[in-house]
C-alpha cells in the first residue's frame, strides 16, 4: 500500500505535496500572527495580495485560506452595507456580492480538482481489480490447456518448429487477451510493489499519443504508461524505456522520485514487468537524473539506447547512466544482460528527466 501523508483532515500522496503542504502552514502561521483576522482592512489586504500573486502558495491548503479569506471579506461587505447610508448601498451590494460569487468559484475550483482527482484514481483502482481478475482467469485456463494437454499423453509427436516460426505462433498470456481486446495497443503491466504503480502500459507507432489519453483512448490529464514506440515485445529489446507524467497527485510515474532515496530504492529495488507474452522481473542499479538534450546536441542520450549492437552502445549507455547517477549500482552489467527504464520530467533543472534503469534477473 502506498504511504499516506496527513495534515490534520488533509492527506497527500507523496512526500513532496505533504512537505509543500507544511510550508503553506508555516507561511499561513505567520500570516495569522502578523495580522488581525477578525479585522476586515487586514484580511482584505491580504486577500489581494494572494488574488494578485504577491502571496504564493505551493499547496491545496493555500486554496482553502483564499476561500477562507474570501468568506470574510463577503460577510464584512454585507455587514458594511447594512450599516451604511442608502446612497452608498448599491456600491457595497455589489463589492459584497462581488466577493462572494469569488469565494464559490474557489470551493467550485478546488472541489473541481478534487472531482477530476478522485474519477482518475477510481479509474486507475477499476483498472487493477480487473487486472486480478482477468489473472485468476488465466491461471484457470492455463490448468485447463495443462490439463489437457497432459491428458492427451504421447497420442501425437509435437512437430518441431524453429525459433522463427516460434515467434509467429507466440501466444497472448491468457490474463492479457481482455486487455488487448479492449485496446489493440495493450503492450504490458507494470508492477512495483507498495507503491502506486501497479499500471497497463500501451505501445503505439509514436512516443507521443498517451501522454495525454487514457487505455480507452480518452483525453487525461494523467495520460497512460507508454512503451518506446522502437522498443519490441515479440523479440524484447535490450532495453525496454518506459514513459509516464510526473503527476503532483503521485499517480502514473509521480512517485519515481522517491528513488532520489538511496533507503527507498533498497526497499523497493524489484520492478515487475510483463510483457502479453511474458513476465519478467527487474532490479534497480541505477536512479538518474538528466536533462532532455537538444536533437542536434551530440551528447549521448539514455533514451536511444534500445538494442546492443557490436558497436559498444551498451558500454555508451553505461557512461551515460554513470555520469548523471545519483544512485550507480552498474558495476555489475554484462553484455548478457537487458533493461528496464523508467523515464519521467523533474524539474530540477529545465526540461530535466529523472530515470530508474533496471537489469533484467528473471
Amino acid at each position: 500500500m502506498a504511504e499516506k501523508y496527513r495534515i490534520g483532515a488533509y492527506e497527500f500522496e507523496t512526500r513532496e505535496a505533504w512537505e509543500n503542504a507544511l510550508d503553506d502552514v508555516k507561511k499561513i502561521e505567520s500570516i495569522v500572527d502578523r495580522i488581525d483576522i477578525d479585522d476586515p482592512e487586514h484580511v482584505l489586504s491580504i486577500y489581494k495580495l494572494i488574488r494578485n500573486g504577491k502571496i504564493k502558495f505551493k499547496s491545496e491548503l493555500g486554496a482553502v485560506f483564499l476561500c477562507d479569506l474570501s468568506d470574510r471579506v463577503a460577510q464584512y461587505s454585507q455587514m458594511k452595507m447594512a450599516e451604511k447610508p442608502s446612497g452608498k448601498t448599491f456600491l457595497y451590494k455589489v463589492a459584497g456580492i462581488a466577493f462572494m460569487v469569488l469565494a464559490i468559484i474557489c470551493f467550485l475550483v478546488y472541489g473541481y480538482f478534487g472531482y477530476r482527482e478522485k474519477q482518475a484514481t477510481r479509474k486507475l483502482e477499476e483498472q487493477q481489480n480487473q487486472k486480478d481478475i482477468s489473472r485468476a482467469i488465466g491461471w484457470y485456463v492455463d490448468r485447463v490447456k495443462e490439463k489437457n494437454q497432459t491428458s492427451e499423453g504421447d497420442a501425437a509427436a509435437t512437430p518441431q518448429t524453429t525459433e522463427a516460426e516460434s515467434r509467429k505462433t507466440l501466444e497472448i498470456l491468457q490474463e492479457y487477451q481482455v486487455w488487448c481486446d479492449r485496446n489493440p495497443d495493450f503492450a504490458g503491466w507494470l508492477q512495483i510493489d507498495d507503491t502506486q504503480i501497479n499500471l497497463p502500459v500501451l505501445k503505439t507507432t509514436d512516443n507521443e499519443y498517451y501522454l495525454h489519453k487514457d487505455i480507452d483512448k480518452n483525453d487525461d490529464i494523467n495520460g497512460t504508461l507508454f512503451l518506446d514506440y522502437r522498443d519490441n515485445i515479440e523479440t524484447p529489446s535490450t532495453n525496454m524505456i518506459i514513459y509516464g507524467h510526473n503527476m503532483k497527485s503521485g499517480e502514473m510515474f509521480g512517485g519515481l522520485k522517491k528513488y532520489l532515496d538511496a533507503d527507498y530504492v533498497a526497499s523497493h529495488d524489484k520492478i515487475h514487468f510483463d510483457t502479453i507474452y511474458e513476465k519478467r522481473v527487474y532490479q534497480v542499479i541505477a536512479v538518474c537524473l538528466s536533462e532532455v538534450g537538444y536533437q542536434d546536441d551530440a551528447t549521448e542520450r539514455y533514451y536511444n539506447f534500445i538494442d546492443a549492437d557490436d558497436t559498444g552502445n551498451l558500454q555508451t549507455f553505461l557512461s551515460t547512466i554513470r555520469e548523471c547517477a545519483v544512485y550507480d549500482k552498474t558495476q555489475d552489467v554484462t553484455d548478457d544482460d537487458s533493461f528496464l527504464t523508467l523515464s519521467t520530467c523533474n524539474s530540477y533543472v529545465e526540461d530535466g528527466r529523472l530515470f530508474v534503469v533496471a537489469k533484467k534477473i528473471q
